[in-house]
């Protein structure tokens, strides 16, 4: 298995804010400086496994996509490895977006989408047409 790709770090502490599954969104919050927050929040979550709610010293690194099958389509969906000092744990999902602040409200700081559903028929045809 290779090195997750990684994507960012902070010694500041994250806890998990929300987990909505009606929505598929998982957000997890600084919670050291109310006045200044960042949040990562996932969104489409497919499946997630930590052993705490907690994070100090976050690193946050892109291990490889996991592609969800049908028999007539493949979606690739990003899995983000999640560790600190004694624990590890991962989020497999279609985007992460950094906030700085809180969502919606806050700046987009940056963002990681997983690629474009793929026809298993006709791969070289996308299965869902951008409008």
């Amino acid at each position: 298995m290779n090195q997750p790709e990684p994507l960012f770090s902070s010694s500041r502490d994250f806890r998990v804010w929300r987990y909505d599954v009606e929505h598929s969104e998982l957000v997890l919050r600084t919670d050291d400086n109310p006045d200044e927050p960042v949040e990562l929040l996932f969104e489409c979550v497919l499946s997630l496994h930590f052993d705490q709610l907690w994070f100090t010293g976050l690193v946050v690194g892109r291990a490889e996509d996991a592609i969800l099958q049908s028999p007539t389509v493949d979606i690739p969906h990003l899995k983000i490895e999640l560790g600190t000092t004694g624990h590890t744990g991962h989020v497999v999902c279609r985007r992460l977006t950094c906030v700085g602040g809180t969502h919606p409200d806050g700046k987009v700081l940056w963002t990681v989408t997983a690629g474009r559903p793929r026809s298993r028929r006709h791969p070289e045809i996308p299965a869902v047409e951008r409008a």
